[in-house]
């Protein structure tokens, strides 16, 4: 006696351990494609599936809300952490702080003391030029 046939198309890949494995793979931090290369199925498997089916789906919702939290709990503690996700322990709070001295002596740092500049953001060099020896007057004597 041979085994019933499932009917027509491939047998499916994604069955209820592969399911079971690819949420637990995204809850414990994986992203979504890394967690379907993970069990062995296409990145597209699991999003089709969880259009198919709402259980898995809200299963699937669930994973990725856990997943975010794991991954965001594993950056470690920094200037990116104080600005972008707003944490404000000390170890965020100091690297913010030397950071952000650490910009400001560098954009000061080539502008050599005492010498005339024009403007804060873009340091403007005042230099005596001849009649004709500056590029726009250039750029004018090559047009005409």
């Amino acid at each position: 006696m041979t085994a019933p046939r499932r009917g027509r198309g491939r047998p499916t890949v994604f069955e209820a351990p592969a399911q079971a494995a690819y949420l637990q793979a995204v809850r414990h931090g994986m992203r979504l494609g890394e967690a379907a290369v993970h069990i062995g199925v296409s990145r597209v498997v699991p999003a089709r599936y969880a259009k198919a089916d709402r259980e898995f789906a809200a299963l699937l919702d669930e994973a990725k809300v856990v997943g975010a939290k794991v991954r965001v709990e594993n950056l470690p503690h920094d200037e990116y952490r104080y600005n972008v996700l707003k944490c404000r322990c000390v170890d965020c709070t100091r690297a913010a702080r030397v950071g952000r001295a650490g910009r400001r002596t560098d954009a000061t740092a080539d502008e050599p003391p005492g010498e005339e500049t024009a403007g804060d953001v873009h340091p403007i060099r005042l230099e005596r030029t001849g009649v004709g020896e500056s590029s726009t007057s250039f750029l004018l004597a090559r047009a005409s």
